[in-house]
């Protein structure tokens, strides 16, 4: 995307993405009017401004969340295909009204925007008489959103099929493109999700540009392989990651390491081994077995401080150290998990057992509801309080906890304002306003 570069301005009491272009690239002023009156429909409202040196397009964002920030924050899986699922809509609507594909401005999942009140999506569109900036390598964009997509993972089967369909285009030398049509995204998405089946005359129409196959530069992918298949519920126990994300354990025993064939597989994390570590139920209780992994694992206790196991009980709450990875390990009640082995009654007494003694960090209380929000791993984020992260800074035998600005609009700590990107450093009792509703961070002892 040479030539063009973009950033956000503030202005009065709205919010702008910024693109500047070179003096030389023609405006399309019936495309610029065109976008303005299909704003919408996903096409963020754009005007148009003309310096001594280039031509600048300023798109209203306003009251709207980058998308690159707003896919951090733990959503349901059919929550974060429905946004693919409306940026698939977007597209069909460009050919739909005679807008190019590759206008739109898919560079970097930041230049894509998302309104959370009106839970929708919007792209910015370069309306150019002649665009030699080829914008929209789409496998690429979905990959990086991927990437940095956090959700629960309620069905790893689709998560694999999904994957391995972006790897398709991303990693095709045929295509450097990395182009994903309307047509193909909306196929993809029926198979996956298994859709009902639409009359022929409802499917869009393929483009005249449209291309097959795409490549990439590079690949930017998350290669963490999620191989159980059942939902959560249906599992007697489940992982749950940094990023809030729930991991399925549907069957025993279940293997932890870099190896694809693992029933969790970290393939981009070198500090892991092929096969790390495994986790068993036996005669109702469950264990975690360290597999003579080069790096160890731990549990309750980071990796620096604390004795690599060899095999040790688990129970709900306890949190899994891979290495330095930490995971919290759940157990589901009975009346919606499957009991592998022993009598249910004994079991579903051991399991409310399990639920009381379980291990929190701290808690969050919402001063209005008096809810607890329980915080069992640092970073910890959560959809109640989405655009802000609580996490953890350790050194030796001292930590401090803070509270860190994603992309959330109002947010104050005891009285003292926190910016987009800022963090402030909080204790127990403290108290912090979100979007002007009250809460209170107490740390257990």
């Amino acid at each position: 995307m040479a030539g063009i570069t973009t950033k956000l301005l503030y202005q009065s009491c709205d919010t702008f993405l910024q693109a500047g272009l070179k003096k030389k690239d023609q405006i399309n002023e019936d495309q610029l009017k065109l976008i303005n009156e299909n704003s919408d429909k996903g096409l963020l409202s754009v005007r148009w401004e003309k310096t001594a040196t280039r031509n600048v397009l300023k798109y209203n964002v306003t009251n709207m969340t980058a998308l690159s920030e707003y896919v951090k924050q733990t959503m349901t899986q059919d929550k974060y295909f429905g946004i693919i699922s409306q940026f698939q809509k977007i597209l069909e609507h460009c050919v739909d009204i005679g807008l190019p594909v590759d206008n739109i401005l898919l560079s970097d999942p930041k230049n894509v925007f998302y309104n959370v009140e009106k839970q929708k999506l919007y792209v910015a569109y370069l309306p150019l008489v002649n665009n030699g900036y080829k914008c929209a390598n789409t496998a690429k964009f979905l990959m990086k959103v991927n990437k940095n997509a956090s959700f629960t993972v309620t069905n790893g089967a689709v998560m694999q099929k999904y994957n391995y369909f972006l790897d398709e285009y991303v990693n095709n030398p045929k295509n450097k493109s990395g182009f994903i049509s309307p047509t193909q995204l909306y196929k993809m998405l029926h198979d996956v999700l298994m859709l009902p089946d639409v009359k022929e005359e409802e499917k869009p129409q393929p483009a005249a540009a449209e291309k097959a196959g795409a490549a990439a530069d590079d690949d930017d992918g998350d290669h963490t392989i999620l191989v159980s298949r059942k939902r959560v519920s249906e599992c007697p126990a489940f992982l749950k990651d940094e990023n809030n994300r729930e991991i399925p354990i549907d069957h025993f025993p279940f293997t932890i390491g870099r190896r694809a064939g693992n029933d969790l597989a970290l393939t981009d994390k070198g500090t892991v081994s092929k096969v790390h570590a495994v986790i068993s139920y036996e005669n109702g209780t469950f264990y975690v077995e360290d597999k003579e992994s080069a790096n160890g694992t731990f549990l309750n206790s980071y990796a620096e401080n604390g004795e690599r196991i060899i095999k040790e009980k688990i129970s709900s709450g306890d949190v899994i150290y891979i290495c330095d990875i930490p995971f919290v390990f759940n157990v589901n009640d009975t009346d919606s998990a499957t009991v592998l082995v022993g009598d249910k009654g004994t079991d579903a007494k051991k399991s409310s057992q399990q639920k009381a003694n379980m291990k929190k960090l701290a808690y969050i209380i919402n001063s209005s509801s008096k809810e607890r929000i329980p915080v069992f791993v640092y970073p910890f984020t959560c959809a109640e309080l989405s655009g802000m992260i609580v996490g953890r800074d350790n050194t030796k035998n001292r930590h401090s906890i803070f509270i860190e600005n994603i992309s959330c609009q109002s947010l104050s700590v005891e009285g003292d304002e926190v910016d987009v990107g800022d963090r402030i450093s909080v204790f127990s009792g403290c108290n912090f306003l979100y979007h002007g509703i009250g809460y209170t961070f107490f740390e257990e002892s």
